[in-house]
């Protein structure tokens, strides 16, 4: 059998050789030896055959270089076995492939240790999946990250979550993704926390949306 200093010489051809009959005799050790390089190997097939254990011995290295075919085969069992530091390692390409059942099925954990520099990977309808909950994990410096269409995929029960450091937090060009009925049902407070800045890019139709209230 192939001991994990040998697995770790194997090229990418190589990995895309074996079957996942092949790679089920792989011990956590073995999976986690799997070079970055040679990762890519890899088939979507064989990724989504990896055992809940196996998928957990994946380091934050290799995580880091799935493809969106190869995270798109992953399962919500298999997302579920993944801590923190290995959530926060994927990519906005790996992000992207996420199917939306596991985009909904994340952690409130996993969804507060996404990167920075990967949620913008999140398409629109995987930002519609997710649910307020999720959302109100979200911090300031993810908020800051979105755009505006992911903006827009959100409904107003999702930005009732956010909080008025986090509405500060938006970019003033996300904020064009604001409808007018999300516009309309900020609270009094969300309200006042929008920046000089941010005031100063709204549009008419969405100054129009506001409320006697609001204003």
């Amino acid at each position: 059998a192939l001991t994990s200093a040998l697995v770790g010489v194997l090229n990418s051809a190589q990995i895309g050789a074996l079957t996942s009959a092949d790679l089920a005799t792989f011990s956590t050790a073995d999976i986690a030896a799997i070079g970055t390089a040679a990762l890519a190997g890899l088939s979507s097939e064989n990724i989504a055959a990896l055992t809940p254990d196996q998928i957990a011995a994946l380091t934050s290295a290799q995580l880091g270089v799935l493809s969106s075919a190869q995270s798109g085969a992953l399962t919500s069992a298999q997302l579920a076995v993944l801590g923190t530091a290995q959530i926060g390692a994927l990519g906005s390409a790996a992000l992207s492939g996420l199917s939306t059942g596991s985009i909904a099925a994340l952690s409130a954990d996993q969804i507060a240790a996404l990167s920075v520099k990967a949620i913008p990977g999140l398409s629109t309808a995987q930002i519609d999946a997710l649910s307020p909950s999720q959302i109100d994990v979200l911090i300031a410096a993810q908020i800051a990250a979105l755009s505006s269409a992911q903006l827009g995929a959100m409904s107003s029960a999702d930005i009732a979550t956010f909080s008025d450091d986090e509405i500060a937090a938006i970019g003033t060009a996300a904020l064009a993704g604001l409808t007018g009925d999300t516009i309309g049902a900020l609270d009094p407070d969300q309200v006042a926390a929008l920046t000089v800045a941010q005031v100063g890019v709204l549009n008419a139709g969405q100054i129009a949306s506001l409320t006697s209230a609001q204003i």
